[in-house]
């Protein structure tokens, strides 16, 4: 079944929306308008606070948004054809939840909803374009409300796979205008960007600097604009659909469409940094049994499954980083469990990452039958891995 692959940028003034176009074999933001560049998508005003505020009418406010948002697209989209990357600047457990389940009350599968954030999807971005834009180290500045803020892209070949970082550089508030002259105004932030822009500069070379947001404007940036295109090996480039953008990209490799980015793989703040695993009997053989790989993001892993007690009411988890080093144990007491003859208790288990190196376990007894019914007990704790 052919899949619509969208990438979707959720900010809080305002939203995108991106989908992969067979046409051009390439992402392409969608215009609420027709035949009109409008590529803004106003975001609900309440959204972000009924979110946070874990208020349940968020939820249904934020599936109506997003069902608003896919209609864009076309009315020929299916919900349960849709495979979606959704990016933010910053995802929390709240957001994680939040996002998942309201793609799913309007008929998205779970499966097929993904989560990233901004940096991810600027190297995303980055990485599907000509290499020569990324030979070197790549730069994005981010102008919003009165800050400007720096990103720096850059890769390490030194690893297997590739490591990929977008780390946060220099911020400067520029303020508000006040009762200052527009020329009295347009020069210091003039003066100011440029500081940033050379202090980000400074002893490092730059493939390629990515300018986001529509305050970036000629009228006042002269000659902090005249210095980033001084450099004729420096491409400079403006716009405001990179992350929507790179959320498709993201969405796109997750099913295996255009270009392979198998030797490359993206390391942040988000990233879960230990190979989570269990010990098991598998068809009468000892052996061990993923439960979680390092390497996803946090809000991203989880896990569940059921398996057959045996004569013991000790759960043990072992982390193993995916930097190597020394195995470590969690044990996990099944306090309460009935007593009951070996291979007669089935449990489930739900592996869940509520934060960066915080893994929520929890355990239920499922009984075994009708010999042995439920007890109802549940057992939870958090690994800090």
């Amino acid at each position: 079944m052919r899949k619509t692959i969208i990438g979707l940028d959720l900010d809080r003034e305002s939203s995108q929306i991106s989908y992969y176009s067979e046409r051009s074999m390439e992402p392409e933001t969608v215009s609420i308008q027709e035949n009109q560049d409008r590529y803004l998508i106003p975001t609900p005003s309440d959204l972000f606070s009924l979110i946070e505020g874990s208020v349940e009418l968020g939820q249904m406010t934020l599936a109506n948004f997003l069902k608003t948002c896919v209609g864009y697209i076309g009315a020929s989209v299916k919900p349960e054809d849709i495979c979606i990357m959704i990016t933010m600047k910053e995802i929390t457990l709240a957001w994680a939840e939040a996002l998942r389940n309201a793609c799913q009350m309007i008929g998205i599968p779970g499966e097929a909803v993904f989560l990233q954030t901004h940096r991810e999807s600027f190297c995303c971005y980055t990485l599907n374009q000509k290499k020569e834009l990324w030979v070197h180290k790549i730069a994005l500045f981010e102008y919003e409300d009165t800050k400007i803020s720096s990103y720096i892209m850059d890769i390490d070949y030194h690893t297997k796979p590739a490591l990929v970082r977008a780390e946060a550089g220099k911020k400067v508030d520029l303020g508000r205008q006040g009762a200052r002259s527009d020329e009295q105004w347009n020069e210091q932030r003039d003066a100011q960007f440029l500081e940033m822009i050379r202090e980000v500069f400074q002893s490092n070379t730059f493939s390629a600097v990515y300018l986001i947001g529509d305050s970036f404007d000629k009228t006042w940036a002269v000659e902090s604009l005249q210095y980033l295109f001084s450099n004729r090996r420096r491409r400079v480039y403006q716009g405001r659909n990179l992350y929507t953008k790179g959320a498709c990209y993201g969405a796109m490799q997750r099913m295996e469409v255009g270009k392979k980015l198998d030797g490359f793989l993206y390391q942040s703040e988000d990233l879960v940094e230990h190979n989570l695993s269990m010990q098991m009997e598998l068809r009468g053989k000892q052996s061990t049994h993923i439960l979680i790989n390092a390497g996803v993001n946090w809000f991203e892993a989880e896990y569940t499954c059921e398996f057959i007690l045996d004569n013991t009411n000790e759960i043990i988890i072992y982390a193993r980083s995916m930097m190597g080093g020394e195995t470590e144990s969690y044990s996990i007491m099944l306090k309460g469990l009935p007593e009951r003859p070996g291979r007669t208790t089935r449990l489930s288990m739900r592996l869940k990452f509520i934060a960066q190196g915080r893994c929520r376990v929890t355990i239920r007894d499922l009984g075994f039958g009708e010999f042995y019914p439920p007890s109802g007990k549940v057992w939870e704790s958090v690994l800090e891995v």
